[in-house]
């Protein structure tokens, strides 16, 4: 860690190239089980500040909920260096393996954080690339000057954090040589070399019989629901999500996910997990306002109209769901909730 405090200004530089930035989005930091109990963090989308903060909730939240992660699965453009860095110090201290799975990305700080893994393994056709770092300061921006004095401080602490993973001296003497507005791309024979363990083909998933599903479902939800009831929804979440990953296809189960997430803060996640709770089941009222009232928010007036709608064609009680979207009106006067119940009110007929 000695060398992260010498240099912790220089490590908010931020190591990625502009059409990066432009194509990329913020981190989505989430976890998941599969059937037999294993945990991993999956993190996709920009390495932005507090990431390394959210990474490790959520490696806590697992930790005491269904089990501590022994993997991080990633797919990620880069982004700021020394919250890269910063993850990639826990994940060695913490000895989780580190993934990228095929035709998934894993460029710039991404590699940082790759190259921590115990072991670390690039599938066939991943795409990993490397570049030196980027001083894109409003100064350094205005005067053309990214690749400045700063910046290759910031490279040769970075290629010092290399040296301590033994990533490959090809692969740190191209991180140093590249550009900061260019990728190098690593060959596959890159890859191989640096992986410290073959990929493997994926075991194959252990079926639970119907009984098994059932029974573990409905303990699962009861559990959770006692979880959320005392204000605990990310464990609430990691408990679902550790029977979503089992093979459970069930709408409570997203819709109970929908809720723990966005009572969490985790609102794309509550977005995410309500659609998929309609799709299977689109007979639900609740979710379909809940997700219309999210959509709204986000200012996304035809869908959450359209999710209004959907909440009063399912609900028994037509002038109760009636007066729910006046109220709904009334509560939000001039916001995007009020613009689609109105809306919603208008394509229904009474």
């Amino acid at each position: 860690m000695a060398f992260l405090r010498r240099n912790s200004a220089l490590f908010s530089l931020v190591c990625a190239s502009a059409f990066m930035l432009d194509a990329a989005h913020a981190a989505d930091i989430t976890s998941a089980y599969t059937d037999t109990g294993i945990g991993s963090i999956h993190f996709s989308g920009m390495v932005e500040e507090g990431d390394s903060k959210k990474f490790i909730e959520v490696y806590e939240t697992m930790s005491r909920g269904g089990g501590a992660p022994t993997m991080v699965v990633l797919d990620s453009f880069g982004g700021d260096v020394r919250e890269g860095l910063v993850i990639g110090l826990f994940i060695a201290e913490k000895k989780m393996a580190t993934i990228v799975e095929s035709k998934m990305n894993c460029f710039s700080s991404c590699i940082s954080i790759f190259a921590a893994g115990n072991p670390r393994t690039a599938y066939p056709k991943a795409r990993l690339g490397v570049h030196r770092a980027a001083d894109i300061s409003s100064e350094a921006v205005k005067n053309k000057n990214k690749d400045n004095a700063d910046a290759r401080a910031v490279t040769i602490a970075v290629n010092d954090y290399y040296r301590k993973f033994k990533v490959p001296d090809s692969i740190r003497i191209a991180m140093i040589d590249t550009p900061p507005d260019k990728i190098y791309q690593l060959t596959e024979e890159e890859l191989k070399r640096f992986n410290t363990k073959a990929p493997a083909k994926k075991p194959p998933k252990a079926e639970l019989s119907a009984g098994d599903v059932k029974k573990k479902l409905l303990d699962t939800k009861l559990d959770a629901l006692t979880y959320m009831d005392q204000g605990k929804y990310l464990e609430a979440a990691q408990m679902l999500e550790k029977m979503k990953y089992a093979g459970a296809n069930d709408h409570e189960l997203y819709a109970m996910l929908g809720k723990a997430y966005f009572m969490s803060g985790n609102r794309n996640q509550a977005i995410i997990h309500y659609t998929a709770s309609v799709k299977i089941n689109p007979h639900q009222a609740d979710s379909w306002k809940a997700l219309g009232e999210l959509v709204a928010d986000d200012g996304n007036i035809e869908w959450a109209t359209q999710c209004f709608v959907k909440f009063y064609d399912n609900t028994a009680d037509k002038d109760m769901a009636y007066a729910v979207l006046e109220g709904l009106s009334r509560a939000n006067k001039g916001k995007y909730k009020d613009l689609a119940a109105a809306s919603a009110r208008k394509k229904i007929r009474r």
